[in-house]
Formats: C-alpha cells, structure tokens, sequence
C-alpha cells in the first residue's frame, strides 16, 4: 500500500508538468539604447546572469549539504557545481562524503578521483580508483568504468576488462532477476514498482531501472529538491532542474 501511495504522490508533484502554464508576459522593446552595442551589452548581461545563478546555486547546495549532512545529492550537486567552475580542491570532501553515504555511486568514485589527480594528489585518486573501477564494471555503469579504466591506464596501472556475468541457459546474470531487472541506485534485483510513477519516456526509464524503495527515498529527497531549491514545476527550467537531481539521485541510464 506505501508503495501506491508514493507513486501517487510523485504523480501529484508532476501533474503541474500537464496542467500548469506560464503567464503570458508582454514582449519588451529590445532595440539597443543609443551609443551602445547590442551584442557586447548582451553579453555583458548573460555573463552576470550566469555568474548571479552560479553563486545563487552554490549558497544553495551548500545549505543542503550543511543542513542535512546525510543529503548525499545535496554532497553531490555541490561537488559537481564545484567541480565544474574547476575548484577541485574544494570538490574533493562533497564527492568523498557521496561515496560513504552510497559506496555504489561510481560517478563519484570517478570525479572524487579526477579531483584529487588535479590536485595533486596521485596516490590517493589511484586509491580511489581502484576501489571505484569494480564498483562500475560490477554494476554495469559504461561510461564511469570506461572513465576510470583511462585513467587507470595513464597511470600505468593494467586494468582487467570486467568478467561476463552470462552463465549457463536457465540462470540469469548476478544482480539481476530472471526477467533482468536490477535498481540502478542500489542494485538489488527485486521489489520492482507495480506501475509506472508517471507518464512519458522518463516515467518508464524510472520504472525500468528503479525499484521501489528507492523511490520512495527519492518523493523525500525530491521535496527537500523542491523546497531547497525553490523550483517552480509549471515553468520548463524547474521541470529540467527537478529532473537532472531525479536522474542523478537514481543513477539513471542516459
């Protein structure tokens, strides 16, 4: 009944995407103002836009992380927006913390390591690496395994190819079930959802891959996405926003 109940409420949430519509806002005068150029102004405003939203973004993750030390997307947006803006020092706690709260997330194990190499501090990303190169291989996650056998390599270190988990007719890979399912967040091979959580091509990635206790984790993470963030889910970036955490905290395919 609980778990009705959660793929009713995720549905609740994502109902705004069908029934909601954007204001209608007047169209503004955008002739450039004279003894000005327009592309140089334009720009000027898209770079302090993008520099407002990065920093608005950052205070955000960082309260989540702080508020909720357990938040494990919380630890990982925040080392990702880092991450990103090349401050790889400073990722390097966030992703390590992500790998103690879920020791199965292999995208961690891969920019935890590309963090601590670009920092300088080679022995420990090999450490890490080799801790998160089986964890990928063993869980089927292509492109961080491939990721991090590259990275294994520049080092010279030899990297074995995964083994084939394909077995004798009748029996079914490890860490599947006979019809080959598997969570993609927690790798257990039962306790798949009865239905769909939502219509679309995403509701049924996330029915493929997800079972159902991790859903439920993710209707709670979700709200805190929603509540921390301040998305709106009747306007499209709140939609991509909610979504991008959803793949993430799910480790989604694609």
């Amino acid at each position: 009944m609980s778990e009705i109940v959660s793929a009713r409420t995720a549905k609740a949430i994502r109902s705004e995407r069908f029934f909601c519509r954007r204001r209608d806002t007047p169209a503004l005068d955008s002739r450039p103002l004279a003894g000005h150029n327009a592309s140089d102004t334009d720009a000027g405003d898209a770079g302090k836009k993008v520099r407002t939203m990065d920093e608005q973004r950052l205070r955000q993750f960082q309260k989540m992380a702080h508020d909720d030390p357990e938040n494990e997307l919380g630890h990982f947006s925040l080392g990702k927006l880092y991450y990103d803006e090349g401050r790889f020092s400073e990722a390097i706690p966030s992703f390590r913390r992500v790998t103690e709260l879920n020791p199965q997330h292999s995208k961690s194990y891969h920019l935890l390591a590309a963090c601590l190499e670009r920092s300088g501090q080679r022995s420990e990303a090999l450490a890490v690496l080799k801790r998160g190169y089986p964890v990928a291989a063993e869980r089927g996650d292509v492109m961080p395994r491939d990721a991090m056998a590259e990275m294994l390599r520049a080092m010279g270190e030899a990297v074995a190819l995964p083994t084939s988990k394909a077995s004798a007719p009748g029996t079914h890979e490890a860490g599947a079930s006979p019809t080959g399912f598997a969570c993609s967040r927690c790798g257990r091979p039962s306790g798949r959802m009865p239905e769909r959580p939502f219509r679309g091509p995403l509701g049924e990635t996330v029915w493929a891959h997800t079972c159902a206790a991790c859903w439920r984790e993710w209707i709670g993470m979700g709200t805190k996405v929603i509540n921390e963030l301040g998305l709106q889910l009747a306007s499209p970036r709140g939609q991509q926003v909610y979504d991008e955490h959803m793949r993430e905290f799910l480790q989604l395919p694609g």
